[in-house]
């Protein structure tokens, strides 16, 4: 049985929950986190990793698998990079491409979405975020253009997966194939289906 912890993109969750719960269906102790700028939570991606890492330390057990989404990549690699508990990082869509890295960028990219699947799963995120709002995501966004992953990776002393979509808007190929080869990892191609 893995223990496993997912951190969950900016201010949404619901998408996460059915893999969640398949994990811990087929016995492993898998956890869903409270997404980076819902209300009662920090949307400041550094302050929300540090306390990720201490929180594990207060624990004390080893985290088998430790997942970050989108944003949440960033505040997980920060969390790895502080604690030695941390057996296995995997960044799913590792945010933000240096190319992207103002807020202007980041909302064109965010908010002009040409795929029709893309936007349909873009509008179901919008119940998430009504439990963050406008001003905590607009922190959250500003969080993760100021904090380079690229930075931190170099830190965490876990073993290193990155998995990287065919469809992903926010994480250009080039940039996971980058943030791939700078670190020793492994690099992970999902296809469109």
């Amino acid at each position: 049985m893995a223990r496993v912890i997912v951190v969950p993109g900016l201010a949404v969750h619901a998408y996460a929950e059915l893999p969640v719960r398949h994990l811990s269906d087929n016995g492993h102790a898998a956890k869903l986190l409270d997404p980076p700028g819902w209300r009662g939570g920090d949307p400041d991606l550094r302050h929300y990793g540090r306390q990720l890492a201490a929180d594990i330390d207060q624990d004390g057990e080893p985290v088998d698998v430790l997942i970050g989404l989108s944003v949440g990549t960033q505040a997980a690699t920060v969390a790895a990079s502080l604690t030695s508990l941390v057996r296995h990082l995997v960044l799913v869509s590792p945010t933000v491409d240096p190319a992207y890295r103002s807020m202007i960028k980041q909302a064109a990219v965010f908010f002009l979405r040409g795929d029709p699947h893309d936007k349909a799963a873009f509008l179901s995120q919008v119940p998430d975020w009504s439990r963050a709002g406008i001003r905590r995501i607009f922190r959250g966004f500003a969080s993760a253009i100021a904090l380079p992953i690229e930075d931190v990776l170099p830190g965490v002393r876990a073993q290193v997966t990155i998995i990287h979509t065919e469809y992903d808007l926010l994480t250009p190929h080039a940039y996971a194939a980058w943030l791939t080869e700078t670190n020793d990892a492994r690099l992970v191609l999902m296809p469109r289906r």
